[in-house]
């Protein structure tokens, strides 16, 4: 059962990774930068629980964003919090169209109700199992 989730997790990551291969930027960087464009500015823990990654994980993205000028920090009422700088939120609009691109090109191949089912089986069994950690 690992290996088969595993698997399709690593091919669904390749199948994004390339629709971005000329941005430079991996899947998960372009996720972050689409979610500050929903949310305009979110703390970084709050950015770790929104993707599902470990805290230390969004640091070493938010850096990697910052550098190449794509998101900035400010001290909003003693936290600081993540936001798109004005070519970030440029960057992000055309990720997102490109992400839904990509969505629909997976939709295309597994099917519309294969794609949505999975989904919501996978967050269910996130759920699941962080409940059962706790």
């Amino acid at each position: 059962m690992h290996a088969t989730i595993n698997s399709f997790s690593r091919e669904i990551t390749s199948f994004f990774d390339q629709h971005f291969q000329e941005e430079d930027l991996a899947t998960s960087y372009i996720e972050l930068l689409i979610i500050l464009l929903d949310h305009d500015a979110l703390p970084q823990q709050e950015i770790a629980e929104l993707m599902n990654l470990a805290p230390s994980t969004i640091t070493r993205f938010v850096k990697k964003l910052e550098k190449r000028g794509l998101v900035k920090k400010k001290k909003d009422k003693g936290k600081v919090k993540v936001l798109l700088s004005d070519e970030g939120a440029k960057s992000a609009k055309r990720y997102r169209k490109s992400y839904n691109s990509a969505v629909k090109s997976l939709s295309d191949i597994l099917g519309d109700k294969f794609v949505k089912t999975t989904e919501q089986l996978l967050e269910h069994g996130i759920t699941l199992m962080k409940n059962a950690e706790e």
